[in-house]
């Protein structure tokens, strides 16, 4: 997160790193300090969620089977090594959310930025970093076959390669979207897919003269999956990027004129091509970054209205969809007078995206929302971390 800066976000970031064995290991978390519910002024409840180690955890990402089966993934830190970082995997039975054992690659860094659920398994993606290819960064995929989390084969590429976001149509059927650097430095985009037997890349486009990169997708259908991202040039502003697969190719999506602003997009969803919603923020030489929300129909972008509380900082990093008209979005928002983040939440329909109220649970540090999912027109989860006494813990938001 930010001031803890939100790991789904910060995927620019790259650890230094001390020599590694390269081995694969399996972490197995331990009870460690909880987060207390906290009484909610709305729909919104904090609802218990494990820490594994002392450390900084933090989750980034979450996705249902249905609603005694949901998956939220992150990272922690076990010990006082701050550039050590282990994958973090919860799970919620309908009762309780525990924490499960998840692979790493190496003993350095592993981090999780997003999980899908379908067809009661699910599959996980990130980074891992090693000694085998000088410390930089390579995607990771874990893939739960309904009794563990096992480390799936797929093709790396570049100097460097990041996989931040997944959506599955089916077990045989899963996209999964990211970036790659080349030993230039430059950033392209990377488009991973998964046909029940192989992982392949599938060639994507890179419109952007200096820089590409995809941070959300999700898939409509077989012949529909949405990416977004951002783009750079030699001369600014940055302006979102917007792919679509038609079941064939990817191709490039106008996003919508955002004038002086750049722009980027973090989060994507929808249920049909009717309605695509895709969130992010902007900000130009004078404004600090503010709330993005775009909404396509049939293809055709176009900005929507988005709450943006106070004056600081507002981010919308992820969102989801529950039908064409209803979907919500989380991020959060800069307290100037206290220097600290609050957690945004907003409800999205063809209106715009409104602010809905949300606990907070640390009162005295940040608390920010990174992922969502909608189980109904009225039940979703959201998840993140917020600053506890001693280092940032899980956080779980629950809306019924």
């Amino acid at each position: 997160m930010k001031n803890l800066r939100f790991v789904s976000i910060a995927v620019l970031v790259f650890l230094a790193a001390a020599s590694l064995s390269g081995q694969t290991t399996t972490t197995a978390p331990a009870a460690a300090a909880t987060a207390t519910p906290t009484p909610a002024p709305s729909h919104w409840t904090v609802v218990v969620s494990p820490n594994v180690s002392g450390q900084d955890n933090i989750l980034a990402a979450v996705s249902a089977n249905a609603a005694n089966d949901v998956w939220a993934v992150g990272q922690f830190i076990p010990d006082a090594n701050q550039d050590l970082t282990q994958t973090l995997i919860e799970h919620w039975n309908g009762t309780v959310w525990s924490a499960v054992p998840s692979p790493n690659i190496g003993n350095f860094a592993n981090a999780l930025f997003a999980v899908s659920a379908k067809g009661g398994l699910a599959w996980a993606v990130g980074y891992f970093i090693d000694s085998t290819n000088n410390f930089n960064p390579k995607s990771l995929i874990l893939a739960w076959d309904g009794k563990n989390w096992n480390v799936v084969n797929h093709p790396h590429v570049g100097t460097g390669d990041q996989l931040v976001a997944v959506s599955a149509i089916s077990p045989t059927d899963i996209w999964a979207v990211g970036f790659q650097r080349d030993s230039t430095g430059k950033f392209s985009t990377l488009i991973e897919h998964f046909d029940g037997s192989d992982w392949d890349v599938v060639s994507s486009q890179n419109p952007g003269t200096t820089g590409n990169q995809l941070l959300a997708v999700n898939a409509v259908s077989s012949k529909s999956v949405w990416a977004v991202g951002s783009q750079t040039g030699n001369h600014g502003p940055d302006i979102p990027l917007i792919e679509h697969w038609n079941g064939s190719t990817w191709s490039t999506v106008a996003p919508p004129a955002a004038g002086a602003f750049s722009t980027q997009l973090f989060g994507v969803s929808g249920v049909t091509d009717a309605d695509v919603r895709a969130v992010g923020d902007k900000q130009d030489n004078i404004h600090s970054p503010k709330t993005l929300a775009e909404n396509g129909v049939n293809g055709v972008f176009s900005l929507q209205t988005a709450d943006n509380v106070g004056t600081g900082e507002n981010h919308l990093y992820g969102i989801a969809a529950f039908s064409d008209d209803l979907a919500f979005a989380v991020g959060d928002a800069l307290d100037p007078t206290t220097g600290n983040f609050n957690n945004l939440v907003e409800r999205c329909t063809d209106s715009g995206c409104t602010q809905e109220a949300v606990p907070n649970p640390s009162q005295g540090g940040n608390n920010q929302l990174g992922g969502v999912v909608v189980l109904s027109a009225t039940e979703a989860w959201a998840v993140g971390a917020f600053d506890g006494p001693n280092a940032p813990q899980t956080l779980v938001l629950h809306r019924q």
